[in-house]
């Protein structure tokens, strides 16, 4: 397990960056519990037929693998992840942002 805070300045979709990192579905491999300090987190399961969740302010939240998270506003949030998981995405945004999938 891994645990961290991640932060984002202000509203993100993280569609683009999944399929640009070349993820498989374009959709995050890692489970996320967390607990949000500020801000606002959707999750979204493309392709399943789920709803949409939504964590903000004060709330505990787990989104599990194969979602697209979207950051609504500027958000802080502490996360505890399955390491190997959790490289997995890393390495994908790594990639989206050296210029796409290899």
């Amino acid at each position: 397990m891994e645990v961290g805070l991640t932060t984002s300045a202000g509203a993100r979709d993280c569609t683009e960056l999944y399929k640009a990192g070349g993820m498989p579905g374009g959709v995050c491999p890692c489970p996320h519990y967390g607990y949000i300090f500020s801000g606002t987190i959707r999750a979204t399961y493309p392709d399943t037929g789920l709803p949409d969740e939504v964590a903000t302010a004060g709330e505990a939240y787990f989104f599990p693998a194969g979602h697209i998270l979207i950051y609504e506003e500027a958000t802080r949030a502490f996360e505890v992840n399955p390491a190997y998981a959790l490289q997995q995405c890393m390495d994908a945004i790594e990639r989206a942002a050296s210029g796409g999938a290899r």
